[in-house]
């Protein structure tokens, strides 16, 4: 039987999961692609199969997560649709669950208040983060993409 995620775990589970997304994303925007070690598809690609990592890491907690609120686990398909996910990702991320065993398992054990503290400022930084990281690539894109050429391809061009 598949294992039910209480809010607290699901949420510091999702907020270091976006952390460690955006670090990735800065390390590769600032460490790699700025620095010219890659390119601009090579970036792209870099960042789509974290987003992509990211993606089955989100599915599988939500699953969980779901399971305990008294849902199927093929109910997070639903989440794929961004209107929907808008309003349920908050339920998800503080709604509690039943706090006896169901259908999909036994109860997880309630978050103390350390837990559920560290998870909410987990989840506050997590939210700047991913933002700082989006902006980064962008920003590093746009650069990427509007820098001059080099001084060896300008003369080939020119001559």
């Amino acid at each position: 039987m598949k294992r039910r995620i209480g809010a607290g775990t699901y949420l510091l589970a999702m907020s270091s999961a976006t952390l460690v997304w955006s670090l990735a994303i800065h390390v590769a925007c600032t460490g790699l692609a700025a620095t010219g070690r890659i390119g601009d598809s090579t970036l792209t690609t870099l960042v789509s199969l974290s987003g992509t990592l990211f993606g089955v890491v989100f599915f599988a907690l939500s699953a969980g997560r779901l399971r305990d609120l008294n849902f199927p686990g093929w109910a997070v398909k639903v989440l794929s649709f961004p209107l929907i996910a808008v309003i349920i990702l908050p339920l998800l991320c503080f709604l509690s669950g039943s706090r006896w065993d169901h259908e999909y398992g036994e109860a997880p054990q309630p978050s103390g208040p350390l837990k559920t503290g560290l998870a909410f400022m987990l989840f506050l930084v997590a939210i700047f983060a991913a933002n700082s990281a989006v902006l980064s690539y962008y920003h590093t894109r746009y650069q990427l993409r509007h820098a001059p050429y080099p001084a060896t391809e300008r003369t080939m061009r020119e001559g």
